[in-house]
């Protein structure tokens, strides 16, 4: 995955390789062994958005889905099953276009033959599978990426009185404008941000869908981050009504996690980063199937929840 990562970094906008992503990845603690975090990426390229990584091994790749991304000029990885041995032989792919029925796409492994001025298809190099995208593409990468030039922004001076926020969000994004737009950079949860306007016209703000609130991070930038996405207590909600509830109970959002087994290590980060939420109840069967239970019933019962 690496080598795709670096090829999408440098296809909007960066200059890097390899060697210069694993530094880099490394130091911002972008790996869990061997294992390669792509969450991790916006802490250190602002312009590259990762958004999600979905496992489809059991049932059709989201083609469609696929398409309108490539179509919107979004950056896409595709895991690709790489030989005929028994199980997914985990490899990754930058999509280039869409070329009728097939992907070109940019491949890290080179063959007899390739070149830069030959295409590679993606069902013509790899169909173990029976040779259609639907079933090659075993899992996707979806991002984001920010090429235009943000706003410009006029340094807002600190407030007299410091009021101060927390970050009750991993990821959160910094952005330029009020809105969901360009997104300055991403900071961890707890992150210490100034509030750069009254106390008493951001406290109203405070768990409030639709409200933004100007902020100034450690580093000195400044942005908007959405306002029901912080609090002035560190490690609590903004408000109870930011609290996300189900319907039925009230209670905290319950996320049934479902992977396949090559997909476990990024299950296991998501769960740690749901369990940290308070207004979240991850599901991860290793850490709530004990021995001796009929594991069909308690997962039949954690959906139905």
């Amino acid at each position: 995955m690496l080598v795709s990562v670096t090829m999408l970094l440098n296809s909007i906008g960066y200059n890097e390789t390899p060697i210069t992503v694993n530094e880099k990845m490394k130091k911002a603690g972008g790996f869990q062994g061997a294992f390669f975090i792509p969450s991790v990426l916006p802490y250190v390229w602002r312009n590259c958005d990762y958004r999600d990584m979905q496992p489809c091994e059991t049932f059709p790749a989201p083609i469609a889905q696929i398409d309108a991304a490539v179509a919107a000029g979004k950056p896409v990885i595709l895991q690709v099953d790489w030989n005929n041995q028994v199980g997914i032989q985990t490899h990754f792919v930058l999509v280039k276009e869409k070329q009728g029925d097939d992907y070109v796409i940019y491949d890290t492994y080179k063959y007899i033959g390739d070149s830069q001025h030959r295409e590679v298809l993606l069902t013509k190099r790899y169909k173990y599978n029976g040779a259609t995208l639907k079933n090659e593409i075993s899992a996707v990468l979806w991002f984001d990426s920010f090429n235009t030039a943000p706003p410009v922004l006029p340094k807002v001076p600190l407030p007299a009185d410091k009021y101060v926020l927390y970050a009750v969000e991993d990821d959160l994004a910094l952005h330029a404008v009020p809105s969901v737009g360009y997104i300055w950079k991403r900071v961890a949860m707890d992150t210490e941000l100034i509030c750069l306007e009254p106390k008493t016209t951001a406290q109203v703000k405070l768990g409030v869908n639709g409200q933004w609130v100007p902020v100034q991070d450690p580093d000195g930038d400044q942005g908007y981050v959405p306002a029901w996405h912080v609090s002035d207590v560190k490690g609590q909600p903004a408000t109870t009504s930011t609290t996300a509830q189900t319907p039925d109970s009230g209670g905290p959002l319950k996320v049934f996690l479902c992977h396949s087994s090559s997909d476990k290590p990024m299950a296991r980060e998501l769960y740690q980063r749901l369990a940290v939420k308070k207004n979240i109840d991850p599901w991860l069967g290793e850490n709530k199937l004990l021995p001796g239970v009929d594991w069909n019933r308690e997962i039949i019962q954690a959906i139905k929840k």
